[in-house]
């Protein structure tokens, strides 16, 4: 699922408007709507604030795909104690 996708969809959950999310986070209306409407993505600052305005975190608004979740971040065991 697309990000604008998961943005809409806890917007609706919260039955708030594209305005009324706007002026939560302290963003333009028009910047909002280009989030939703997959044209632009909100910088981590800006996330945080709609995710704060939604009561919900980053991480739920914004998920990763599970292929990035693959162990990218994990040491390589075969590296160490080398």
């Amino acid at each position: 699922m697309k990000i604008n996708k998961y943005l809409k969809e806890q917007r609706k959950k919260a039955k708030l408007t594209q305005a009324k999310i706007a002026k939560l986070a302290g963003i333009s209306e028009r910047a909002y709507q280009q989030y939703e409407a997959d044209k632009r993505i909100p910088n981590v600052y800006t996330a945080q604030l709609i995710a704060q305005a939604l009561h919900t975190t980053v991480e739920e608004l914004f998920p990763l795909p599970a292929s990035a979740n693959a162990g990218g971040d994990k040491p390589d065991d075969s590296q160490e104690n080398k």
